[in-house]
């Protein structure tokens, strides 16, 4: 993006102000909502409880969803940390915003799939991404106080919207001295987090709350292991790092009913992506970026009490991307003028390709109409190349194709009818009575490639094996 672009959005971005913020949407109370993040790293379904497994204990996370949305099939648009952190930011697909790898300073010295070879400092001063529509710019220039605490994963500076930044790029240890015997950062992380709400009571915030765990190392406090002592779990250190992140949860929670604001702020509890288990195609000991629904179907549960149904479990699908459209449209800055016209893009902006949510779910009408894509680059050599992929979900489909490095470019794909087959064990794309339905998902595909500008969708949708 030119700095004459960017210059450009910014002022009219600033021109509006809360006062200005109408009701044409959904309604709206007088006062502006406060919006807060819940960000946890790697967080799959299963480990919290209102996601089906009583095994687990999660009961702030539990109570956030009995008392708003929880959304059954959100999905990723890629199990990878760095660029689906800039799709909730920017509400565009990967291959629009263009962050396809994680982003370091010092990169690893192993060469990897999921890392940029270069050191990159901030992707928000690289012309290769477009990051600079985001909507905490527009929360920050139209009056929000903002803050951004703990793992940022997009470089290690403050790119300017942020009033409070304590925040790293990633790999710091969970624990800030010795394991078990100093401070726990995601414990840290949150009471600074209580001290911006504190600070900001009295007016309207952004809080971004992101937490590492449970990423790797598995480490938590010793005394939430207590919890899944003789349950014989092989993944006890990981369900034990999400209780510790529910805690802090709580914690915060309890900060927001001091300040008698838990009704007057849209909270947001979410991951940017989960982990396989499996041994599944493309995949290394991380189990990351596959689009298979260990790693890429994600928990999401939002609550608004003046906009949200209580209790609600909403069944269609849903993409991380929608978060920018539905901040936007909850606070009412949607209805401006320069955000209304990133809707449609422009000579060297991306049209926004998330959708509100409010009108949708206010409806009532659960009726699963968009098909969700998933973008991938493979960390590992499948059948002896590395390949890039796009999946594409509707209600009970999934269809998943790849372009490989190495000839025949390509090849077979993946076809799962996961109301049978949940697990997406069995490949039905070699059966000849599903043909009708995988060409029904190629022409979804097809579509959605042509509407996105995605070349790659459009090239695999043409060259079906």
């Amino acid at each position: 993006m030119s700095t004459l672009r960017r210059r450009a959005f910014l002022q009219a971005a600033a021109a509006p102000t809360l006062a200005a913020q109408t009701a044409e949407r959904a309604p709206r109370t007088t006062q502006p909502l406060n919006v807060l993040i819940l960000l946890f790293d790697k967080c799959r379904r299963d480990a919290i409880g209102a996601y089906g497994n009583p095994d687990v204990h999660t009961p702030n996370l539990d109570w956030l969803a009995n008392t708003g949305v929880r959304f059954a099939n959100c999905y990723t648009p890629t199990a990878l940390c760095g660029p689906a952190r800039s799709s909730i930011l920017t509400g565009l697909y990967p291959h629009a915003h263009g962050v396809r790898r994680n982003v370091y300073a010092d990169p690893p010295s192993k060469s990897s799939q999921a890392a940029y070879p270069e050191r990159i400092f901030s992707p928000f001063l690289d012309p290769r991404f477009h990051l600079w529509e985001n909507f905490p710019t527009l929360l920050h220039v139209g009056g929000y106080e903002t803050g951004h605490i703990g793992k940022w994963h997009l470089g290690l500076i403050n790119p300017g919207f942020f009033d409070t930044w304590k925040s790293f790029n990633s790999l710091l240890p969970h624990w800030i001295g010795k394991p078990q015997e100093s401070r726990y950062r995601p414990d840290v992380h949150t009471t600074q987090g209580i001290e911006f709400i504190e600070r900001n009571a009295g007016r309207p915030f952004f809080l971004y709350q992101s937490y590492y765990a449970p990423h790797e190392p598995l480490d938590p406090p010793k005394q939430f292991l207590s919890q899944y002592r003789g349950n014989n779990r092989s993944q006890s250190g990981y369900y034990t790092s999400v209780s510790n992140l529910d805690w802090n949860v709580g914690r915060i929670l309890d900060a927001l009913r001091k300040a008698r604001l838990i009704d007057r702020t849209l909270i947001i509890a979410t991951t940017e992506h989960g982990c396989t288990w499996v041994d599944r195609p493309g995949v290394t000991k991380e189990g990351l970026c596959v689009p298979y629904d260990e790693a890429s179907r994600i928990p999401m549960i939002v609550r608004c009490p003046s906009l949200f149904p209580r209790g609600k479990v909403w069944n269609s699908g849903v993409s991380l991307v929608d978060l920018m459209p539905t901040i936007l449209d909850a606070t009412g800055i949607w209805n401006e003028q320069p955000v209304r016209e990133m809707e449609s893009g422009g000579e060297d902006l991306p049209a926004l390709q998330g959708r509100s949510w409010l009108s949708e779910i206010g409806s009532g009408q659960d009726a699963w109409t968009r098909p969700i894509i998933l973008e991938n680059i493979a960390r590992a050599r499948i059948q002896g190349s590395f390949s890039e992929d796009r999946a594409i979900r509707m209600r009970n489909q999934k269809l998943i194709l790849r372009k490989f490095e190495d000839a025949p470019f390509y090849r077979p794909g993946e076809f799962y009818d996961l109301a049978a087959d949940p697990g997406e064990s069995h490949n039905l794309y070699p059966s000849p009575t599903h043909r009708s339905a995988i060409e029904e998902m190629r022409q979804l595909l097809l579509a959605w490639g042509r509407q996105t500008k995605d070349q790659l969708s459009l090239e695999l949708a043409l060259n079906l094996v």
